[in-house]
């Protein structure tokens, strides 16, 4: 009886945590696409995710479990290396990201950014941060080169919703098989907007492995320990009495 008086006040002191709600937007790499499910991550009660209305244990496929692509992705080494840093935190996921979206998809007046407002806000918490992955595939070359035009209306729409000094962690995109000019001139755009907007960092990807459109599993673990490390780096620069966070 004593064992389960501690669980059960280690379970009302987890409770009483507030939770730390990141936003994963973009295309399917946020998503996440890697199979077999069999080599995703263990499950923490600090880690959640939205889902049906109701935080839940996160684990993969943090995607809809209907959809037979959804797979392992970043989200939730992403959650499980800030909780590596901060233990007592609780976070929650709230998956945003929609598979084959263009970044006109994402405008703010659309079904899918009005859709995520929703999700997010129904959800509640406090919006601790907000990760973003697009830009893999959908244009040519020409079309590419409006990636930023499209991309700001969006940035500024997630700060107006969700508040102008919320981390932004900017997925770099990597190289996937065709429409390599069309993605290399996506990451110069990516790169150069990062190093001007205000509370955001860019999250690097061009090195890791891909089969096909997506990452491997291997990969999707890389890129999740990469945006854990950009934002807690940028929550930590933020705690610093007299600094401002700007642009990384």
């Amino acid at each position: 009886m004593a064992g389960s008086a501690l669980l059960s006040d280690a379970d009302a002191d987890a409770a009483a945590q507030p939770i730390r709600v990141f936003v994963l937007a973009g295309q399917s790499n946020m998503v996440g696409r890697g199979l077999p499910l069999s080599l995703g991550p263990p499950t923490n009660p600090r880690l959640l995710n939205w889902r049906d209305g109701a935080w839940q244990t996160a684990s993969d496929p943090l995607g809809p479990p209907s959809d037979p692509s959804s797979g392992i992705g970043p989200g939730m080494t992403f959650g499980l290396q800030l909780l590596k840093r901060q233990p007592t935190w609780r976070i929650g996921l709230v998956m945003c990201a929609k598979g084959s979206t263009r970044i006109e998809d994402w405008a703010p007046d659309g079904p899918v950014y009005r859709s995520c407002v929703k999700t997010v806000k129904a959800a509640g918490d406090t919006v601790a941060g907000i990760l973003f992955l697009q830009g893999e595939r959908g244009a040519g070359v020409e079309q590419a080169a409006g990636w930023t035009a499209g991309f700001l209306p969006v940035f500024h729409a997630f700060r107006a919703d969700f508040g102008e000094t919320v981390p932004f962690m900017l997925g770099q995109i990597g190289t996937f098989a065709g429409l390599e000019g069309a993605q290399a001139s996506i990451r110069a755009q990516q790169a150069a907007v990062a190093a001007k907007l205000p509370y955001t960092r860019l999250v690097r990807s061009l090195d890791l492995p891909t089969e096909g459109n997506h990452y491997t599993v291997p990969g999707y673990r890389v890129l999740g320990a990469r945006f854990a490390t950009a934002w807690y780096r940028s929550w930590q620069a933020a705690q610093k009495p007299g600094r401002r966070l700007t642009a990384f």
